[in-house]
């Protein structure tokens, strides 16, 4: 099994080399088409969804399907453009140092959107300063012809303007960026609205994404908009139809009048602690959190990450449900951090935690799902919506659970 196992790595790593090759010519092909490479440790893909939104209402455009930013959907992404396309949109991830200097040298990049540094893949990037110099190395290969749009309000972001040699737009709260958005607000049940303002002009933003968090992602993917040829008028217009990408704080409304916040698809605790504000700020009748387990913390227990957890969660919501065979360690931190024990629930299971959820939530209620990828707790939010058939703890599947066969 082992022989096996190995063979079809080398093979898998086979064809993705060929693909990259192939998509290394190609893009050397496609010199009519502007490649616009979105990173960023948390963000690119609601900033690409949105940018792609703005830009194919006008132009035509290529762009990533969904989130797959690893080898294989690069190299389609840019193999799937076409001289047609004025613009190809691709969101350029890492999980290894080094990845991005790859990435940089296949996609030949035009514009560069550079959103936030943060705490992710903490294996490999120990410190923030490993990872802004991981995201910096894809500014690199901009021509002097080239453009940069940086996050003025990242230091570390903002630091990446002395490596570039074309030109440098930035984009924040404060009116020395060049784009910049005053009048902020994004209190559920209001998504994120902000004035938005230029040299020339100004345009009020109302969006469809929930919480504050979104604004750096929507503010970058305006200023490469309008940086690209497109009216701030039009771009607004065309960015206040893109909806929340799936389980990225998408909100979802539930046959029993609930509303359920999934964000199931990103554990690391800099996307938990902004969810949680969302939670705490929200004007509800009674704020509901069904959260799994997280990555990124710098605490590689299981224990230690749980107990984290629980005291994160203390002050932000009314119920909180812990979900995992060790989610007792969180339920004992959050009690421990003041929260009475009768609003405190640890449930070792899936089916028996999307079983008290349906017993539980009430019309007017505002639930958040948040976990790991691989807990696939998007079963949890299925079950509300009728029978569920997997509910197997462990599940190397990549698929969304949504497109599983296992499912039903």
């Amino acid at each position: 099994m082992v022989v096996v196992m190995q063979a079809w790595r080398r093979l898998c790593f086979s064809a993705t080399l060929v693909l990259s090759v192939l998509a290394f010519i190609w893009r050397r092909l496609m010199f009519r088409t502007i490649f616009i490479a979105i990173t960023g440790s948390v963000g690119k893909t609601s900033a690409k969804e949105c940018l792609t939104a703005m830009l194919s209402s006008r132009f035509p455009t290529n762009a990533m399907i969904g989130n797959w930013n690893n080898r294989q959907g690069l190299a389609s992404t840019i193999l799937r453009t076409r001289y047609r396309h004025r613009f190809t949109v691709i969101e350029a991830a890492t999980r290894r140092p080094g990845a991005l200097r790859r990435a940089a040298w296949e996609i030949r990049p035009d514009v560069v959107v550079v959103l936030v540094v943060a705490r992710t893949h903490i294996n490999h990037f120990p410190t923030l300063e490993h990872t802004a110099a991981e995201k910096a190395s894809l500014l690199d290969r901009l021509p002097p012809s080239g453009l940069a749009i940086l996050n003025g309000e990242d230091p570390r972001v903002l630091a990446m303007a002395d490596r570039c040699r074309c030109r440098v737009v930035t984009f924040g709260r404060s009116l020395r960026f060049d784009f910049w958005a005053s009048e902020v607000s994004a209190r559920w049940p209001s998504r994120l609205t902000f004035r938005i303002h230029t040299a020339t002009q100004f345009r009020e933003v109302r969006t469809n994404l929930v919480g504050e968090y979104w604004l750096s992602s929507v503010l970058g993917a305006l200023a490469a908009a309008v940086c690209c040829g497109m009216d701030l008028k039009d771009a607004v217009r065309a960015l206040e139809q893109a909806q929340p990408y799936r389980a990225r704080l998408q909100p979802v409304a539930l046959p029993c009048g609930a509303t359920l916040l999934r964000d199931d698809e990103n554990g690391s605790v800099t996307a938990l602690q902004e969810a949680l504000g969302v939670m705490k700020e929200a004007e509800v009748p009674r704020r509901i959190a069904v959260l799994g387990d997280t990555w990124d913390s710098g605490l590689g227990e299981p224990r230690a990450r749980l107990e984290d957890l629980g005291r994160r969660v203390a002050g932000t919501v009314d119920l909180a449900v812990f979900v995992g065979e060790q989610a007792h360690y969180a339920a004992e931190a959050l009690i421990a951090s003041g929260m009475k024990p009768v609003n405190v629930r640890s449930i070792s299971g899936l089916r028996e935690t999307a079983e008290f959820l349906k017993s539980e939530l009430r019309p007017g209620d505002l639930a958040l799902l948040k976990g790991q990828y691989m807990q696939h707790l998007s079963r949890i939010y299925l079950a509300q919506l009728g029978p569920v058939q997997c509910w197997k703890m462990k599940c190397l599947e990549v698929t969304p659970c949504e497109r599983c066969e296992e499912l039903s």
